[in-house]
């Protein structure tokens, strides 16, 4: 209801595009709350998938989606949602959940970029705070536990008689309201997805791909249909706003990789057929890690600079404890790859296993420098400071992942027990001031709440 929630496409209109919720004045924060506030619930019950290869994935697609987007005032946050329906949704504040079900359905990165730019674009134009200012007499708290719940298949009759019934205004009234909210998210959506260099047939193709299952009986549970309805109507005016296509992006394209890593998260079979990479996870699923190295050897070695190779392959050789090798591999990614962040976590993590915890500190403070805010940086800083016995710095780094992980008065108190230590220095002391004053600033704009 309150970001996702449409009834079908209209036929076009002539007119101007209506303002964006980039440049309008609005409260980002208020926004930025309510989004936030429903990530961590389905974050909280493990319906948010989390694994950095695949969270990566999917917010690198969305950032070159962003790209051309100007005036960007907002933060997304793209997430896979552990789920095998066929859904896709667009919270307040910029957050864009994908489920695990549509990216299996997808066939290529055009398909599955064409669904975040149509949610990037609900975002911008403020479809889920208009829906909401629209549902008058209904309070945030009622609102967000309604939510929730069909995020998580519970709830839908109450949330469907919320928005297509409308609290406070007649049932035609709402479904002509999100009805022309689909249409807009079109027209901006076509408009990302070609301007970021994606074929734009990539969103015909899924509205095709989308209304040929709805009339089959093997696929179930389409939700996407339910809040995206797709028409004759819809399809014909995508594709009368196409452009031709030439490739004009350097990126590579791992789709079909990231599809069958997500497939092998997500699923207890994954079949003998498909690319050798898929035959290479199918390998380590069935416990046979062994196979699986040589075969991850084999692709890593034809393409050395193909970074899922060479993840999963180094992380297999971790597993069959062969960490010279895994840590050789590392090392190779990241002369090409430089502080990637998930390869030097990795390599950290070896580095601490084999008991040489100063070179471990080394590559923890790069990634300190490059990734201020990632909390998982200062998780690993404070295991580190105790095997090197810097105490005074392991409760900085404690303090540090407080703060990050939303409990600010656990770290007020670790960094004022800081200050008053005998032992600490100028620049650290320094360091903990400033470190107190910016708390203090996300205090005052909300950012804990």
């Amino acid at each position: 209801m309150l970001f996702f929630i449409h009834a079908s496409s209209i036929a076009q209109t002539e007119g101007e595009l209506p303002e964006l919720g980039e440049n309008a004045v609005f409260n980002i924060e208020q926004e930025a709350k309510i989004g936030r506030r429903v990530y961590q619930q389905l974050l909280e019950r493990g319906l948010i998938e989390t694994h950095p290869l695949l969270d990566r994935y999917i917010n690198d697609l969305g950032a070159r989606l962003l790209s051309v987007v100007d005036n960007r005032v907002r933060d997304y946050r793209f997430f896979i949602v552990r789920d095998s329906s066929i859904n896709a949704f667009a919270l307040p504040g910029g957050y864009i959940g994908i489920n695990a079900g549509l990216i299996l359905r997808s066939k290529n990165q055009h398909q599955l970029a064409s669904v975040l730019a149509h949610e990037i674009a609900h975002v911008r134009l403020r479809h889920g705070m208009k829906l909401m200012e629209k549902s008058e007499g209904v309070n945030n708290a009622t609102i967000l536990t309604i939510l929730a719940g069909l995020l998580v298949g519970g709830g839908s009759d109450l949330g469907a008689a919320l928005v297509y019934g409308g609290v406070a205004g007649g049932q035609q009234a709402m479904i002509n309201y999100t009805r022309e909210f689909e249409y807009e998210a079109d027209r901006i959506g076509i408009s990302l997805l070609q301007g970021a260099d994606f074929d734009g047939r990539g969103m015909v193709e899924f509205f095709i791909l989308l209304a040929k299952a709805s009339g089959s009986s093997s696929v179930q549970n389409i939700e996407y249909l339910r809040t995206h309805p797709v028409s004759e109507n819809r399809i014909s005016e995508t594709e009368a706003r196409l452009r031709p296509f030439s490739v004009h992006s350097s990126a590579p394209d791992y789709f079909s990789l990231f599809q069958d890593y997500l497939l092998y998260t997500s699923s207890e079979n994954l079949g003998l057929s498909g690319s050798r990479f898929r035959q290479a996870l199918t390998k380590i699923k069935s416990g046979d890690e062994i196979s699986a190295s040589k075969l991850l050897k084999k692709l890593y070695r034809q393409e050395g600079d193909n970074f899922w190779y060479g993840y999963v392959y180094a992380e297999n050789l971790e597993f069959i404890q062969q960490q010279e090798e895994a840590e050789q591999v590392y090392r190779q990614l990241l002369e090409i790859y430089p502080d990637d962040f998930i390869v030097s976590l990795n390599l950290m993590r070896l580095l601490k296993t084999s008991g040489r915890f100063d070179a471990a500190l080394s590559i923890a403070r790069r990634l300190e420098n490059r990734y201020p805010r990632n909390k998982a940086v200062y998780f690993e800083l404070v295991d580190i400071y105790q095997q090197l016995d810097k105490s005074l710095l392991k409760m900085m780094a404690q303090a540090d992942y407080h703060r990050l992980s939303g409990s600010p008065d656990q770290a007020i108190r670790l960094y004022g027990k800081m200050l008053g230590s005998p032992d600490i220095d100028l620049v650290t002391e320094s360091k903990v001031k400033e470190k107190l004053a910016e708390l203090d600033r996300e205090r005052m704009t909300g950012l804990h709440n």
